[in-house]
């Protein structure tokens, strides 16, 4: 089975998922929990006037954060459907000035911009766990162009947290599949394509997988989180203090808390890392 990144995949992939790449953000609690737990690390790490790269930007959710911030901002992804409709979410939004370009770009090859050239690189959601193999070449194209100092905020699939969200849909594919698959993806965090809804094969990453990645770059952690923990397998509370602004608030309080003790970092669906550039 062929596990290697296959960039127009992806890329068809993406076209072909639409607005559902917007949407996925407040399915359930813990998915609005995700958001806001990486909208919390956009507005901790950028600042007002810095210029971000933001790689794999998909129909725009944090494109908007990061305008709403005051950032001034290059926007990337492989899919052509993807930037279409960023165009089109950031403008409903009232932000588009704050878009200095929207390129077609794949993290594996950002050679059309200079060494050190943006304060800040965002790179969430899945594009580490779409190229397989080459994260590492992934991660140093990131810290290539950013400025020493300057911060790349990375988010990448959960192995451990997506069992723990999924673990309904995982014994499902153990009756169709067979336990021995479900065994090869746990020990190995590689998703084959007949597992991923995308069609596509994802590398999950355990935490010690991505720190033992960064810790050979020239970069220094400075944050890591799991993208939800208290919310996930408890949608009918979620629910009822989403009704309530105010308990859903001090909720959201709780989560950023719990999200980034050294226990949780496995637990949420996506590990978010931070790191500091040399």
């Amino acid at each position: 089975m062929d596990l290697t990144y296959d960039r127009a995949r992806v890329a068809a992939s993406y076209d072909g998922y639409g607005d559902k790449e917007w949407h996925r953000h407040e399915i359930r609690p813990f998915d609005r929990v995700s958001f806001h737990v990486h909208r919390h690390y956009l507005r901790t790490f950028v600042r007002d006037g810095d210029l971000v790269l933001e790689t794999g930007a998909g129909g725009g959710r944090f494109t908007v954060e990061l305008a709403q911030i005051g950032a001034r901002i290059v926007t990337t992804d492989i899919s052509p459907g993807q930037l279409e409709l960023n165009a089109r979410h950031v403008t409903e939004a009232g932000l588009e000035a704050h878009v200095e370009a929207r390129e077609l770009a794949d993290i594996l090859d950002l050679s059309r911009y200079p060494d050190r050239s943006f304060d800040v690189v965002v790179c969430y959601g899945g594009p580490l766990s779409y190229v397989m193999d080459r994260a590492d070449d992934a991660v140093a194209e990131l810290l290539r162009v950013t400025k020493p100092g300057g911060h790349v905020l990375l988010g990448v699939m959960s192995k451990h947290g997506s069992l723990h969200a999924f673990l309904d849909g995982a014994a499902a594919e153990i009756e169709e599949f067979g336990v021995d698959e479900m065994q090869a993806i746990l020990e190995t965090g590689d998703l084959p394509p007949n597992h991923s809804s995308m069609g596509m094969p994802i590398h999950l990453f355990s935490w010690t997988d991505l720190r033992d990645r960064l810790e050979g770059h020239p970069c220094d952690l400075v944050a890591a989180s799991a993208s939800a923990s208290l919310s996930i397998g408890n949608d009918e509370v979620c629910e009822r203090w989403l009704a309530d602004p105010v308990m859903w608030e001090r909720f959201l309080g709780w989560e950023v808390e719990v999200c980034a003790q050294p226990g949780a970092v496995d637990g949420g669906t996506h590990i978010i890392a931070v790191v500091r550039a040399h």
